[in-house]
């Protein structure tokens, strides 16, 4: 069972984070822990609220209550999440994170020396990547965005791929394609954030929300690899100039900041997991490669380098859900090893009741693999804390 508090950052949009609270079963009633000194901030995907994906709640079932555990998991709301991203737009995103990273250091624990590391799935890590790289702030209306401690994107898949893939394997897909795309070039610049494409067209390329032309054509970028829109990262196709431009300038847009932890890293850095049997990821996609494309734009000289436990974990799927062995194994002992580690290193203080929490979780999973006496670290390679 999930448990959790609901917190109000943005009033005047009733957007809400939700902080999750695993207290262990031997905690006395009416016991009110200490608040956190860290913070993970998860962003959710298209369609995604809270407790989606589902291993959001694995992850702070490593970080129970007590008055050791200095880390806390959070998971904020934005206004694009369920139905609402089709209408909305990745800066209004962006400028709600910033709102909450605010409120969790200012309002929730009163202490702006709070270490917050963002972590993102699918397009939660093109918000990230947003966040992380577009100007700041956006414009002389807006406040600039605060600092972070660290970075995980996890699922970062294309869209615009996703839709490519979905075209040529439907010819009604491709035909629906077709026509959204005659009334996108019929539509006025200046209308096309307040225009809403027929349901009927986009349905079949990103299901059953409804997508104005704007966003429509952020998602599907079609003047890529040349010339592609804002949340565009993530495409195999991109050029090493673009991917300069976005991964290889997150060091310098001084938007992630040293912690003041003990944890041993040298470096800026962030944490990359992609999913080996990902189904938003076209076939012919090399993720391994891509990854090795990513880590050559963001050297020690660009101030910001990919993290070494950065993988395409095996058996994961795009949420790294499942119940067989393989797919706990990729979300509950591999992914979950790769955070702890990267919070550890980038920050510290992460306990060892987390790590004997992963190893309790990881020999009940290796228990499923019948006639297999290995331990888990033998099984799947992964660091000690």
């Amino acid at each position: 069972m999930t448990t959790g508090i609901l917190h109000t950052y943005h009033p005047t949009r009733n957007l809400n984070i939700f902080e999750h609270t695993p207290y262990p079963r031997d905690t006395p009633p009416n016991s009110f822990p200490p608040p956190p000194k860290h913070v993970l901030l998860f962003i959710g995907g298209l369609y995604d609220n809270f407790l989606q994906p589902s291993y959001v709640s694995d992850l702070a079932a490593l970080l129970p209550l007590h008055t050791s555990q200095t880390w806390r998991v959070m998971h904020v709301q934005l206004s694009t999440h369920g139905r609402g991203w089709g209408i909305l737009d990745i800066d209004r995103d962006i400028e709600e994170v910033g709102v909450a990273v605010n409120y969790i250091r200012s309002t929730l624990l009163k202490s702006e020396t709070t270490d917050i590391i963002l972590m993102g799935h699918s397009t939660g890590c093109q918000d990230i990547m947003r966040y992380l790289t577009a100007p700041n702030p956006m414009d002389d209306k807006k406040p600039p965005r605060p600092v972070v401690q660290g970075a995980i994107l996890q699922a970062p898949v294309s869209d615009r791929d996703g839709a490519l893939h979905a075209i040529s394997e439907g010819p009604s897909v491709r035909k629906a394609y077709d026509a959204a795309m005659k009334i996108v070039e019929q539509t006025p610049e200046p209308d096309r954030r307040d225009t809403v494409l027929p349901i009927n067209l986009t349905k079949p390329v990103f299901g059953p929300a409804p997508i104005s032309v704007a966003r429509w054509l952020s998602l599907v970028s079609p003047d890529s690899p040349s010339n592609p829109s804002i949340e565009d990262f993530f495409s195999n196709d991109l050029s090493d100039k673009t991917l300069a431009g976005t991964f290889g300038s997150i060091g310098r847009s001084r938007l992630l900041h040293r912690s003041t932890g003990d944890g041993p890293r040298d470096t800026q850095s962030i944490l990359i997991l992609m999913s080996d049997s990902d189904e938003h990821v076209r076939p012919q996609v090399d993720q391994k490669r891509l990854l090795q494309r990513w880590k050559a734009v963001m050297r020690e000289d660009t101030g910001c380098v990919i993290h070494g436990d950065s993988a395409v974990i095996l058996n994961a799927m795009h949420d790294v859900g499942g119940d067989d062995w393989p797919s706990q194994e990729a979300r509950l002992v591999v992914m979950r090893k790769k955070v702890l580690h990267y919070l550890n290193h980038v920050v510290g203080d992460v306990g060892g009741d987390a790590n004997e929490i992963w190893h309790k979780d990881g020999d009940r999973v290796m228990s499923m693999k019948a006639g297999d006496g290995r331990s888990v670290e033998e099984q799947v390679g992964v660091l000690k804390l």
